[in-house]
């Protein structure tokens, strides 16, 4: 009896193994296994009403006030968004632990 080692994956497992062709197993062997034509779906972008060129100026700005905070700041922070007047405010704010 041969003993079985532990920690093997299941390819290590069955490496050497070859099955014998029987009845059941022979009969679809000539069958080509279909790739499924259903795709998994890319989660789906939120639309942000700004022109392309307005959103890459803005994903600019937040990196580059990102990057200030950390180096300057030394924390994990939030983004908070107020709108004031006509105006909409995005600044870091620190994240408080609880």
């Amino acid at each position: 009896m041969a003993k079985i080692r532990k920690g093997l994956s299941d390819a290590d497992m069955l490496r050497g193994f070859n099955e014998e062709i029987t009845f059941e197993n022979g009969m679809y062997a000539e069958e080509k296994v279909k790739q499924s034509k259903i795709k998994a779906k890319a989660p789906a972008k939120k639309e942000l009403l700004l022109p392309e060129d307005a959103q890459e100026k803005l994903n600019r700005f937040l990196l580059e006030i990102s990057m200030e905070w950390l180096k300057n700041k030394k924390g994990d922070y939030s983004w908070k968004v107020a709108k004031e007047n006509d105006q909409i405010i995005i600044k870091p704010v620190a994240n408080t632990k609880k």
